[in-house]
């Protein structure tokens, strides 16, 4: 997968300038930071442990609670000082946010998108406000949406090799962020019922990307069985997330509370203790059972009420601005100005017909997926960021009435000019 940059390309250096440019907003985000970066799913003691030999563990005890891939990355970085440890992974965000620009690049040049398509694509991932703002936290978003920008290119790709590839792409980003792989397997069934290709090829498709992704996700499962007794494919931490934002005390403070209110504070660590008490002795495999088992119920005894949540959570998920309980005014309202434009793209991006074809409905299947997880899941602004690669694929193809109208107009143009030509040397 390669995108040429030739010093005489103009895309090509608006393309490279846009991949500095991710990279200088970055860093300039982790420069006006107060301090260190937060590591509030304790990736760094995993990686410590990962790097002593000892397996992914926490406090001496192996665990599945979070993802294997990002810890794996981080640990040869923990074996550094601290101080170094950190300006390494801030490296490494760096070097992921310029990459993810560059393969949304690839992706939308191999899409067949026009040069200025491809250059809005490529900026809107290097400045997106939700992207940029994650690579300064030790979280999964920053490698994630790297992760899902090399899959849409990979799928670009002829045959067998695209197939493979993408799926192990698709993999490798549900090992680091699980809420991918209901995307992911939209995409391998996709690969059998949308065109081209006979039946037959489209067998081979979807037969092809289904046995990499299990390929990919197979040594974990096999790794949590052997310590669990059971395959755990994803994380254990899928029935508290989905407890998390499914509880009476949520519902009464969040979904019938004041608009705009954000759980934390006192009632939330009541709610955490509480769970902690009640899985206290059980596997991770069985509290996460526990958890689910308890959503269930309360969705069946108060189903209006779950659905309502529900559409809440899709409601923050594609919010235009972060919440006011935690961000200044300012910083909603430059959040909200970008967002509002590129959401009208997205839309009528998702209207074009050609979008649906393969392989170009990877990218709205990956959206979707995400979206439906976070509809049932613990659901903020900020996890949707994997996706953004694919929403600026989405949104830089749409067909705007002026663009369109300016082409028409230029090629009319260009006709015009012709023919005048053409009756020049005719007399």
């Amino acid at each position: 997968m390669s995108f040429a940059l030739r010093p005489d390309s103009s895309t090509g250096l608006a393309i490279a300038a846009a991949i500095v440019a991710s990279m200088a907003i970055r860093g300039a985000l982790m420069a006006a930071g107060t301090g260190p970066f937060d590591d509030p799913d304790n990736y760094l003691p995993l990686a410590r442990s990962l790097a002593a030999g000892q397996g992914l563990a926490l406090k001496n005890r192996p665990t599945a609670y979070r993802p294997p891939l990002y810890p794996i990355l981080l640990a040869p970085i923990v074996t550094l000082s601290a101080d170094r440890a950190i300006t390494a992974i801030a490296i490494f965000h760096l070097v992921l946010g310029g990459a993810t620009a560059g393969m949304t690049a690839v992706a939308a040049r191999r899409w067949g998108l026009s040069r200025w398509r491809v250059i809005a694509a490529t900026w809107i991932v290097a400045i997106d406000p939700v992207l940029a703002w994650q690579s300064r936290f030790i979280m999964t978003e920053t490698f994630t949406a790297f992760l899902i920008a090399s899959a849409l290119a990979a799928l670009t790709m002829p045959r067998w090799r695209g197939w493979v590839l993408g799926a192990v792409f698709l993999g490798l980003a549900s090992l680091s962020r699980p809420s991918m792989l209901p995307g992911a397997v939209l995409v391998v069934i996709a690969g059998l019922l949308v065109c081209p290709g006979a039946c037959r090829d489209r067998l081979a498709r979807c037969g092809t990307m289904a046995l990499a992704l299990f390929l990919v996700l197979s040594p974990w499962a096999i790794r949590n069985a052997l310590i669990f007794g059971e395959p755990v494919w994803t994380t254990t931490h899928g029935g508290y997330t989905l407890a998390l934002a499914n509880n009476e005390v949520y519902y009464r403070d969040i979904l019938n509370g004041p608009p705009g209110g954000v759980w934390m504070g006192h009632d939330q660590w009541l709610w955490w203790d509480s769970v902690n008490r009640e899985t206290s002795g059980m596997s991770e495999p069985r509290a996460d059972r526990f958890l689910r088992n308890r959503v269930v119920e309360l969705a069946i005894a108060q189903p209006l009420t779950f659905l309502r949540a529900g559409l809440q959570r899709l409601g923050r998920f594609w919010s235009l601005a972060p919440a006011v309980a935690v961000y200044s005014p300012l910083v909603r309202w430059a959040t909200a100005v970008w967002t509002l434009p590129l959401w009208i793209a997205l839309g009528l991006g998702l209207a074009r017909r050609s979008l649906w074809r393969w392989p170009l409905i990877a990218a709205p299947l990956l959206v979707a997926g995400l979206s439906l997880v976070h509809t049932v899941f613990w659901t903020d602004l900020r996890m949707r960021a994997p996706i953004v690669p694919a929403i600026a694929l989405v949104a830089a193809s749409a067909a705007l009435p002026a663009l369109r109208w300016a082409s028409e107009r230029r090629r009319a143009c260009h006709r015009g000019a012709v023919a005048g030509s053409t009756r020049q040397a005719e007399s």
